[in-house]
């Protein structure tokens, strides 16, 4: 996201600070659900993998803050607004029903839990529609 932006203002930095924050408590959660893990600790599994989830949900929801103030006030570059940034908006609603069905999910089942989270990952991260098309094209010029 701020690879594309023209400028900044104090707001934007404060919230961008603010999503760093969130983003170093996360090793905390993790940490403490692969000890529960590691040790078999069911007491405290459920607990911890709702905080991890809790983290995930916070660091989203403060992400798509910041890019809707980038967009009030203006601050990405008009030539830099692409299929990159417009792709990662089109995930924020799937990512945050997911994030918050992972964490009732993570109250009854942490195992399943922690599953779902990583397959959020991997949604987040991986450009499906564009492997799709890349793979669509290859194809098409072999015949």
């Amino acid at each position: 996201m701020t690879d594309q932006l023209a400028g900044v203002d104090q707001l934007f930095l404060r919230l961008n600070l603010l999503v760093l924050l969130v983003v170093v408590f996360l090793p905390f959660p993790t940490g403490l659900i692969a000890d529960a893990l590691r040790k078999h600790d069911t007491s405290g599994e459920r607990v911890y993998v709702t905080l991890y989830g809790l983290t995930l949900l916070t660091i989203s929801l403060l992400g798509s803050a910041l890019d809707a103030y980038a967009r009030y006030q203006h601050l990405y570059s008009p030539a830099q607004e692409g299929e990159e940034l417009r792709r990662t908006q089109r995930k924020f609603l799937p990512a945050v029903i997911g994030y918050v069905i992972a964490i009732l999910t993570g109250l009854l089942l942490p195992v399943a839990a922690v599953a779902l989270y990583f397959g959020l990952a991997v949604y987040l991260v991986v450009p499906f529609r564009e492997a799709a098309r890349a793979l669509v094209r290859r194809h098409s010029s072999r015949q």
